[in-house]
């Protein structure tokens, strides 16, 4: 393999601006996919965009990135615009579930080749991940199975080193064993060299400790944009015995509930209080932090349809 590429890096020379939107929208014929959405990603942090299925996260990255066409609305990055604008097209990274690739590239021909597209390219990391996520470097990309492509998606979005990295469950496709590994390595690449990165799963718990900022969407509007620890905090969970649970709850805003046998779950909104601790500690209700996956589950049951955009 080649020798590794240098060239500029440009969070030395030119520090991102992050990504800013404003006000976008996106229609597939009459439905409307994104709503009046308003949010900025800052720079240099892992934005978790979270949502249940069809809600528009991956419209929104598509959108974002200018491979789908926006509605209505603005879209900045750096400052710029990004359609039609090959400086900011090579400061990007997109990779998903479903990557395709050519028919005739290999895993080792990729690898010689995306140092040309992404200036940041780190060579040496590339030849070290392709081992240790056992990618058949000669295997033609149409030859590899779902996880093998998986892996070679991951190689490539932690190589190119990209200032502003998407990634919408490129990792799906992993065993547990390699999802673990692949969790290592984007802590370890964001601990070098931070970048920006709006990572999308729906293995929230399992990335929640990598993720610093959260962005939920619900039937195509933006519903949380918080750090994560304030995410965490715009809910609580309440447990027990369903006449004592609902006592508690009083007229608190009730998210979700649900039943195991006798015992009640209530995912109530807002912060959890001391008043609520102590009604809760007196009628011997569990009161316990709400977990993302929960949250999720919580806020966002409805959703549009992301399968009728092709990214």
């Amino acid at each position: 393999m080649s020798s590794p590429v240098r060239h500029t890096d440009y969070r030395e020379s030119a520090p991102g601006q992050g990504i800013r939107i404003r006000n976008l929208n996106k229609s597939f014929g009459k439905k409307h996919v994104l709503r009046d959405i308003t949010v900025d990603f800052a720079p240099d942090r892992v934005h978790g965009l979270l949502g249940a299925n069809g809600v528009g996260k991956t419209t929104l990255m598509s959108v974002i990135l200018n491979h789908t066409f926006r509605s209505s609305g603005e879209v900045l990055i750096d400052g710029e615009d990004p359609r039609e604008n090959a400086r900011l097209l090579e400061r990007t990274c997109f990779v998903h579930e479903d990557q395709k690739f050519h028919d005739d590239d290999t895993p080792a021909s990729l690898l010689r080749i995306l140092p040309t597209f992404y200036p940041t390219w780190d060579t040496d990391l590339a030849e070290r991940l392709a081992p240790r996520f056992k990618l058949p470097m000669s295997t033609r990309t149409t030859k590899l199975s779902r996880g093998q492509r998986s892996a070679l998606a991951i190689v490539i979005s932690l190589a190119a080193r990209a200032p502003y990295t998407f990634m919408d469950e490129p990792y799906l496709g992993l065993d547990p064993g390699h999802r673990a590994l692949f969790y290592e390595e984007f802590a370890r690449a964001m601990a070098e060299h931070p970048r920006t990165v709006i990572l999308s799963t729906h293995l929230i718990d399992e990335v929640s400790d990598l993720l610093e900022n959260v962005v939920m969407i619900e039937d195509g509007r933006v519903t949380v944009d918080a750090d994560i620890d304030d995410a965490r905090d715009s809910a609580f969970v309440l447990r027990g015995l369903e006449p004592v649970v609902r006592d508690v709850v009083g007229a608190r805003r009730v998210l979700r509930e649900y039943r195991l046998g006798n015992i009640l779950s209530v995912t109530v909104d807002g912060t959890a209080t001391a008043e609520d601790r102590r009604r809760a500690d007196a009628a011997n209700v569990s009161l316990e932090p709400v977990t993302l996956q929960e949250l999720v589950a919580a806020r966002g049951m409805r959703g549009t349809d992301d399968a009728e955009m092709s990214v």
